[in-house]
């Protein structure tokens, strides 16, 4: 129920998935998935471990705190804190330690940017790099934001984005598939990486 939300089956996820087995990018995906379902998880990344990114992480007690504040009532937020960070580690996100959750802003996988993107932006259309910045692929997945923009324009080499424009303050990309669309050319994309 996890991934596929309201046991809503989702075609796209089982080829990405299988083009992805074994690779950091199906764990950027799938963790980027957890997060859009898994409220506490999401905000757990966007309100206390993307603003840890100057200290380098944050402690684990810091995270309990923050839980327990959003579950005032909750015997189980010690649990809820060590899922939390299992996740982190589970799908290469962040590293733990006894005593915290070390996070940094790190450079993923072209399939899994693609994959994050489409399912971000599922119009074709033009969007501004801000729009992306703010957003999950930023803060949840601790992309970095150079890393970003050259991914935009690889895409658009394969053929998944039909323009990448930086004009003065104007910088915008856009697509040209809906996800359904896109996923055998990110498959494709997924297949030919090393990663």
């Amino acid at each position: 129920s996890r991934f596929f939300p309201g046991e809503v089956f989702n075609t796209d996820l089982p080829p990405f998935a299988a083009a992805t087995a074994g690779k950091p990018a199906l764990g950027e995906a799938l963790f980027y998935l957890t997060c859009r379902t898994e409220k506490i998880v999401s905000l757990v990344a966007e309100e206390v471990v993307f603003p840890s990114l100057a200290q380098g992480g944050v402690s684990r007690s810091r995270l309990r705190e923050y839980i327990q504040s959003k579950f005032p009532q909750s015997k189980s937020a010690d649990h809820i804190g060590q899922s939390i960070v299992r996740s982190y580690q589970f799908y290469g996100i962040g590293s733990p330690n006894r005593t915290r959750l070390n996070v940094s802003l790190r450079e993923g996988c072209l399939a899994s940017f693609a994959y994050v993107l489409h399912l971000e932006f599922p119009e074709p259309g033009m969007h501004a790099f801000e729009k992306m910045f703010d957003g999950p692929m930023h803060k949840w997945l601790l992309w970095d934001q150079q890393w970003m923009i050259r991914q935009l324009y690889q895409l658009r080499e394969a053929g998944l984005l039909s323009k990448v424009s930086e004009i003065d303050r104007l910088r915008q990309f856009t697509t040209k598939y809906t996800l359904a669309d896109a996923v055998q050319r990110i498959v494709a994309l997924a297949q030919e990486s090393p990663k």
